[in-house]
């Protein structure tokens, strides 16, 4: 498996954000979409079966024009927001 740039907790982080783009866009075809990225990347990257690339992270970093710092710490994560479903806490 190719290594990443990004370390295991940056990668868990454009995951969690991927998943929050998914409930905030209506489905993983508009996240890929979005993106743009194939629904392979897609899935592979939030099913963890291949880590998470810089390109990605860069593309979430442009779609929700934040920081790429805010992204690759968590902190672009909107509060009460689940890091493992991407379901805000009052939804």
């Amino acid at each position: 498996m190719p290594r990443s740039d990004l370390s295991p907790a940056e990668q868990d982080h454009v995951r969690a954000l991927l998943r929050m783009l998914c409930v905030k866009l209506g489905g993983w075809r508009a996240v890929q979409h979005a993106l743009p990225v194939s629904d392979n990347v897609l899935w592979q990257a939030v099913s963890i079966r291949t880590q998470v690339s810089a390109t990605l992270a860069f593309r979430v970093t442009k779609f929700l024009d934040a920081p790429i710092s805010a992204v690759l710490t968590g902190t672009a994560l909107p509060p009460g927001t689940c890091k493992h479903c991407g379901m805000p806490a009052d939804g």
